[in-house]
């Protein structure tokens, strides 16, 4: 029975129901040990057995924090049967993952994981609604919690239920986004009767010290009186619990436990010590260990006829504080033999790596000094975890190796290792405390390299990066002399730094560097320093220096046809650069089919972030919002921050197109705070565009002038898209009078597109020059050859702006006709792309012709959907099955058959056939 939890029981039932009728949904109860989640863990357990529900249950376990992957393999054991329903990458995966066959070539993406674990979750919902529960999740190993959230925020319409109880004050498992109930203690009507329920007889003041101590603790009501004796009930004596003075509430119930055990005969104290070294259950491992410890298998019979424990095919503890007291309540000589028990029970156990795993950390919990030979097994334990995607696992387990290594070079060296493992955990803070303890231990300059590269890298992500750049130049310069190809790399990214920051100077002085180094002409390294060398050029306002060696690299990588993910976004980049779209989407879009493939979940947003804005400059608005909504979702779960930063200024500028000029706000003002905090000037420059676009779509030209104005004098000022958003300044300057404000901003844009080579910017610079045009002749020259030069293609939108100027330009010049021809494909362009400030602005002056009949309204049915539902319905229109949607979009097969289920009505089809006829974009 459950006192005083009324509306907590009430919300997880609502939950079980939502699950019964197909509806996902997670809840995380959070609060202090005691305090009665496990209880309501048991309630839902309860309820789903008498609605014939599955339940699948898994616990964090403190001494397991280090074990890859050793929680979720808890959790989804009794599905494991169901791996070969799955895709094959993902249950490749998971087998990986739990040690049940060879890691695959793709298991270095961790969320590939999380991925397999919703896939399975939803196969097990597949012949009725499922319930997940996992206790203390406080103590998941890392990656169990980012594989387990990962598919949390993906469950939708599974028919799932997942319930996670946590801790208050754990700081390493954090459920943003989850709903959450937070518990209290129980209210004193309820905390009196559970008191006299389980406490039995008791003295009014014993009873009444008890009510004021527990603070409704729900444990410590049960607990603190079952600790006392006949004497203390009666109030004779002072109460065993208090008699140490005033220990946190935790403690105390911890110290309740603690008696009982003292309590037992000294095999059984023996035997729940190994249970609790243990961790696992795993009752032959404990009752082998404790046979080598001279404590037979009867020695458990006490413990469990107290309620301690429970064996039913493994030895659990009735709460995790009982294990905690079995622990720390032993003496520490007794703790490490163990240890070394249970080391010695594991040696050769059948169950491979994972046994191979808990061996040495056993052994390096039974070592009290250097030990080269814990520390080889412990640093191979670390690697089957780096190729079991474990990096939070790998980090741990170096970390521990290098503690107990003797020679100082295999100490530096396994210490870089756990700081690069802890950066690749997103453990930033711990992996910059890993760096920065071996560079104290060395003075090898690549080392101190390869501790550079971690630090840069957190201050990329976490701060500045022009703190980035700083650190990578002062750590280029030693490595130099030994290893040049090191210090280029090294500069390259200082380059990149530079480029977020908005730096020139910086920027030129990698550059420098780079070229001093003076690497051979074939060194493979060279087309790049190449494109960098432009890169920085164009940083500086040159593109006439800087475009060219961008456009050679270009050329010399489409024959180099690179393979590396990251080779590949920098000539998606490239093309980007000079403003050649059809080359960057194309590309763009092959790598992120690539990542959605081969499960490269981590790259995965910087491919989207490149789609996305090549699919905006296409004028296919509707694509770029999915593409970057999508990416938004992935790079928040595996914390890219700067990646969202980014991915929000170029849904700021999509919403300034459509008119929504809320949303528009919002996001700019979310870019702004932080990227602004970060320096990352970068993204920073999509958000001022955004506003200054929404404000000229909104008919505010004076607002929009200063916005774009300051964009090209402020922060942001060396950014390319500050170079991109002159063609808005020069529009708002001829709105507001002041023509002489877009000169010199329009000279720099001019510069860029002739360096460019693209007709479309061509095309726009001419476009900018007739609203500038003092002669009614020179602007319709201007407007006429701008035209001609759009018929090449690129950027319909801008085709569709120049035919709205030049149209407006002709009505007021009394040709009306001339006026409608430009008007009517403006207009159409707008509505198709749902660029309704624009195709309002055009309907008006289509009407000031004399227009009469209204235009023809040309906006697809996509339009209809969300991001989500048209990626899902053109992906099923082009045939793929709801399995094969559900793996290149990161969702259960359920969910996307949820979302067709939805849709259809939508479209006004009654199946997927006939969806392949509907215009659903490009």
């Amino acid at each position: 029975m459950l006192y005083g939890r009324g509306t907590e029981t009430g919300r997880i039932d609502r939950l079980l129901a939502e699950a019964r009728e197909g509806r996902s949904g997670v809840l995380v109860l959070r609060g202090a040990a005691g305090i009665g989640k496990s209880a309501l863990l048991d309630h839902a357990a309860r309820t789903a057995a008498a609605e014939r529900m599955r339940t699948l249950r898994g616990v964090g376990i403190e001494s397991e924090t280090e074990l890859v992957f050793a929680a979720l393999h808890l959790l989804l054991r009794p599905g494991l049967g169901h791996l070969d329903r799955l895709p094959a990458p993902q249950a490749d995966a998971l087998r990986g993952a739990f040690g049940l066959g060879p890691a695959p070539s793709t298991a270095a993406d961790r969320f590939l994981v999380g991925l397999g674990a919703l896939t399975l979750l939803s196969e097990l919902a597949g012949d009725g609604p499922l319930l997940c529960l996992v206790d203390d999740a406080q103590w998941l190993d890392r990656s169990s919690a980012d594989a387990l959230l990962f598919a949390a925020r993906r469950l939708e319409a599974e028919g799932v239920a997942l319930i996670l109880a946590v801790r208050d004050g754990s700081h390493g498992f954090r459920p943003a986004g989850l709903p959450e109930i937070r518990l209290c203690g129980l209210a004193q009507e309820a905390a009196a009767t559970l008191l006299h329920d389980a406490g039995g007889a008791l003295a009014p003041h014993v009873r009444d010290r008890i009510l004021a101590e527990s603070e409704g603790n729900p444990l410590a009501l049960i607990e603190l009186p079952a600790a006392l004796t006949l004497e203390q009930r009666a109030g004779h004596v002072t109460p065993l619990a208090y008699h140490l003075g005033p220990l946190p509430l935790t403690g105390r119930v911890q110290e309740a436990f603690q008696a009982q055990i003292q309590g037992l005969p000294e095999p059984t104290r023996t035997l729940l010590l190994v249970a609790a070294a243990e961790s696992t259950g795993d009752l032959a491992v404990i009752l082998a260990a404790a046979r080598r410890l001279g404590v037979g298998a009867d020695a458990v019979e006490p413990a469990e006829r107290i309620g301690l424990v429970r064996v039913d095919g493994e030895l659990a503890f009735r709460h995790p504080l009982i294990r905690a007291a079995a622990y720390q309540g032993a003496p520490f000589t007794r703790r490490l033999a163990a240890h070394q028990a249970l080391a010695g029970a594991l040696e050769g156990a059948s169950d491979g790596s994972r046994h191979a795993d808990a061996r040495a950390w056993h052994l390096a919990a039974a070592c009290t000094e250097p030990d080269e030979t814990v520390a080889a097994e412990l640093e191979q334990a670390a690697e089957r975890a780096r190729r079991r995607s474990g990096h939070a696992a790998t980090s741990a387990a170096y970390q521990r190796a290098a503690q107990l290594t003797p020679d100082p070079r295999d100490q530096v060296r396994r210490l870089i290792s756990s700081a690069e493992a802890a950066m690749d955990a997103g453990q930033l803070l711990q992996s910059r405390a890993l760096a920065d303890r071996a560079a104290l231990l060395t003075d090898d300059p690549r080392e101190h390299a390869r501790m550079a590269g971690v630090r840069a890298a957190i201050e990329f992500e976490q701060g500045s990066p022009r703190v980035a750049h700083g650190i990578l130049m002062t750590a280029a310069a030693p490595v130099a002399a030994v290893d040049p190809t090191m210090a280029a790399s090294m500069l390259l990214e200082a380059v990149r730094d530079s480029w977020f920051a908005g730096a020139p100077d910086l920027a030129r002085q990698a550059v420098d560097r780079l070229h001093a180094l003076a690497l051979p002409a074939e060194h493979p390294l060279q087309p790049v320093i190449s494109a960098m060398t432009g890169l920085a050029a164009l940083l500086a306002g040159d593109p006439v220096r800087g475009l060219p060696p961008i456009h050679a690299a270009l050329a010399d990588a489409r024959r180099a046809q690179p393979t590396g993910p990251g080779e590949r976004l920098i000539i998606a980049s490239m093309a980007f650069m000079v403003g050649d779209d059809e080359t960057s989407v194309e590309l763009s879009a092959r790598l992120a089919d690539d990542c959605r493939a081969q499960a490269m979940i981590g790259w995965l947003p910087h491919a989207l972030q490149n789609l996305a804005s090549s699919q905006l400059y296409l004028g296919r608005f509707q694509e770029a919002k999915a593409s970057a909504t999508e990416a938004v979702r992935i790079a928040d779960d595996t914390g890219q921050h700067h990646r969202v930063d980014h991915l929000q200024g170029v849904l700021a500028w999509i919403a300034a197109v459509s008119g929504d000029g809320r949303t528009c706000e919002q996001l700019t003002t979310a870019v702004r705070d932080h990227a602004t905090d970060h320096g990352n000037v970068s993204s920073l420059s999509w958000a001022v565009w955004a506003q200054g676009l929404l404000d000229l779509g909104q008919g505010r030209a004076r607002a929009a002038l200063d916005h774009l104005e300051a964009g090209l004098t402020g922060a942001v000022r060396h950014q390319l898209s500050t170079t991109l958003l002159v063609p808005d300044l020069v529009e708002a300057a001829v709105r507001c009078e002041q023509p002489e404000r877009a000169g010199a901003p329009l000279v720099r844009f001019d510069e860029w597109a002739t360096a460019t080579r693209q007709p479309w910017a061509r095309a726009v610079a001419l476009r900018c020059k007739a609203l500038l045009a003092a002669r009614d002749e020179e602007a319709e020259a201007h407007y006429t050859a701008a035209i001609s030069l759009h018929q090449n293609g690129g950027r319909p939108f801008e085709e569709a702006r120049t035919r709205l100027l030049f149209g407006e330009w002709l009505r007021r010049s009394r040709r009306k006709a001339d006026a409608r021809v430009h008007l009517r494909q403006a207009l159409q362009t707008f509505e198709r792309a749902g660029a309704e400030p624009w195709a309002v602005r055009a309907r008006s002056e289509l009407r000031a012709t004399g227009e009469v009949a209204a235009a023809v309204r040309t906006t697809g049915v996509a339009s209809l959907l969300t991001s989500q539902e048209l990626q899902i319905v053109r992906l099923a229109a082009q045939g793929a099955t709801n399995r094969d949607i559900a793996a290149r979009l990161f969702l259960s097969p359920r969910t996307v058959g949820y979302h067709l289920h939805k849709v259809f009505p939508k479209l006004g089809v009654a199946s997927r056939t006939e969806l392949g006829r509907l215009d659903l974009g490009d």
